[in-house]
């Protein structure tokens, strides 16, 4: 997906469009996958209480990711991960940001409306005929 909603402090001041930087680590060292490297990796996370995702890899994201909080805001996950946003109070006031100055894919945008609805069912996406994009 190229865009998600986050939820973080209504104070978080992290350069707009800058790669947030726990996301810059790599979480698998070992480049020789048939050599276990995946069950390195999983070992790793059973040991240290880390839960796994639905495809199985280590959830490393409340780890690494920003600080959780009341406020709204948009990023692009399109890289490793930046805002692309100012953090808002409310879902509505985001919505609204996003109605003029972002679009959900290239150059698409939409309504403030049609933000709410993707940003709640967590699919950013545009659609043009029956061809959909994330």
């Amino acid at each position: 997906m190229g865009r998600a909603l986050k939820r973080v402090p209504l104070n978080f001041d992290w350069p707009l469009n800058t790669i947030w930087y726990g996301y810059y680590s790599n979480y698998c060292h070992d480049s020789d996958y048939s050599a276990g490297g995946c069950d390195n990796c999983k070992r790793f996370a059973t040991l240290k209480g880390i839960a796994l995702t639905s495809y199985g890899c280590p959830d490393f994201e409340p780890f690494l990711g920003p600080p959780k909080g009341e406020g709204f805001q948009l990023w692009e996950t399109t890289t490793e991960g930046s805002p692309v946003s100012p953090v808002f109070e409310t879902l509505d006031e985001l919505c609204e940001w996003c109605e003029s100055n972002y679009t959900v894919f290239a150059d698409m945008k939409v309504s403030k409306e049609q933000w709410k609805e993707m940003l709640d069912a967590d699919f950013v996406h545009a659609k043009v005929g029956n061809a959909v994009f994330i």
